[in-house]
């Protein structure tokens, strides 16, 4: 049931992202970003807790100015008891956009659901080793910060697999590489 929902919400990303893709040309951005106290951290008590923190890396593409569809792949390792990969699509709604001043802020919220994907580390004799695609891929940030053009950083508050603090860096692809590629100006 679990691989049909990752196939299904995969599917969807991909045919959503295709069908518009030519309509919005350069409207796409990376974000790099690292949390704490994810959702998995909470699961157990120490010492089984003990995390080095949720890494992050995200495509976003703005199917229109103030919304957002995406995937992110987020991996957390807790030392003592599992690492977590997790593989989710992404919706983001803008608040506010103040793009014609100097300093850009971008207030946003976001919500992402997918699969993680669990790796046992406290299997041993008698047991169980509870590894595989789990439906624990959730986060949800009520309040996120974007601050910069092109290139920005962001702070995200939220629950769930990347962290109540997420933050890091983003780049926005510019417009005009996706025109030269089609109209044949590229290097003039």
């Amino acid at each position: 049931m679990y691989r049909k929902l990752y196939l299904f919400c995969l599917s969807a990303l991909l045919i959503l992202s295709a069908s518009t893709g030519f309509a919005q040309r350069g409207k796409s951005e990376f974000a790099l970003g690292y949390g704490r106290f994810s959702s998995f951290q909470f699961a157990n008590r120490p010492p089984y807790n003990t995390s080095n923190g949720t890494f992050s890396l995200t495509y976003r593409y703005y199917v229109s100015k103030d919304v957002t569809v995406g995937l992110t792949f987020a991996q957390e390792r807790i030392s003592n008891w599992a690492g977590f990969a997790t593989f989710a699509p992404e919706v983001t709604v803008k608040y506010l956009d103040t793009k014609d001043t100097y300093r850009r802020i971008r207030l946003y919220g976001s919500v992402s659901y997918g699969i993680t994907a669990l790796t046992d580390r406290t299997t041993g004799p008698g047991q169980y080793d509870e590894s595989g695609a789990k439906p624990w891929g959730f986060h949800c940030s009520p309040i996120g910060i974007r601050m910069g053009h092109q290139f920005a950083w962001f702070m995200e508050l939220g629950y769930g697999y990347k962290g109540i603090f997420h933050g890091g860096v983003a780049w926005r692809f510019p417009k005009h590489w996706a025109s030269r590629e089609v109209d044949g100006t590229e290097g003039k």
